[in-house]
């Protein structure tokens, strides 16, 4: 499964996660939750946010054969050289012609210098053969996000979701998916935030089976002179993180009522 990029003003988040830009009614655009946690080492953000049973994994492959899976976390400093080079080459390989239909295009450099940025967070989903030693594994997927401020709301973005085209329809794109989330949870952030594109239909109809819609953001239909309707290239989707457990009190609420 291929996914997404972050396309909504990101390029002006500050070097600890944090926009620049003042919000209406803002005196001060560096929430202390976002500095702090991306402030925290590496070995703090796997102990305090991640979730270890979701870590490691078996699920079975496409010949029906049972294979092992590790995810681990880093930080865009700590990712390791050929990690990188692996991520970037699967990315641009899904998506730099989604990447090019929109109005930024496709830019390599830039978006290195985006993957790179000090408060990028990185899933790196491997597979294990033979006698599960870390020697046998191998590169299959990644999920990028930023723990960072969106419209004033504190919020856990994905801005990639990339896996190899032999592991895709494996549940591995939903597993990278859940670790995150969960990752935001611990964090406290008010919802998760992704960007999709118009023209990948089967990644958005993914997001909105794992509860996503689109966000208030999300840029709307363009109506041009001549009457003609442009639809936007990308839509922002977003999942609150709080909303069922306050349906679910309501509903408690509700029953002692009755």
């Amino acid at each position: 499964m291929s996914s997404q990029s972050a396309l909504s003003g990101h390029l002006s988040i500050s070097t600890d996660g944090t926009s620049k830009r003042l919000h209406q009614g803002s005196t001060d655009s560096s929430p202390n939750l976002i500095v702090e946690t991306n402030s925290l080492s590496l070995d703090d953000l796997k102990s305090r946010f991640l979730d270890p049973s979701l870590l490691t994994f078996t699920t079975n492959a496409h010949d029906g054969t049972v294979q092992s899976y590790n995810i681990e976390l880093f930080k865009s400093s700590s990712l390791p050289a050929d990690v990188f080079d692996s991520c970037f080459d699967l990315l641009e390989a899904n998506m730099s012609v989604a990447y090019k239909a929109t109005t930024r295009g496709w830019n390599p450099r830039k978006k290195k210098e985006e993957m790179k940025h000090p408060a990028m967070r990185y899933l790196v989903l491997t597979v294990v053969s033979g006698d599960n030693q870390p020697q046998g594994s191998s590169f299959v997927g990644f999920l990028e996000f930023m723990i960072t401020e969106e419209e004033g709301s504190e919020v856990i973005y994905t801005y990639e979701l990339d896996i190899l085209p032999a592991y895709q329809k494996l549940g591995l794109g939903k597993r990278l998916l859940d670790v995150a989330e969960e990752f935001g949870r611990r964090v406290g952030v008010e919802k998760a935030m992704l960007t999709v594109f118009e023209s990948n239909k089967g990644a958005r109809r993914f997001y909105e089976r794992e509860g996503y819609d689109l966000d208030e953001i999300s840029p709307e239909p363009k109506v041009l002179r001549n009457g003609t309707i442009k639809p936007p290239t990308y839509h922002i989707l977003s999942k609150a993180f709080w909303a069922d457990e306050t349906g679910d009190e309501e509903d408690e609420e509700e029953d002692e009522e009755d």
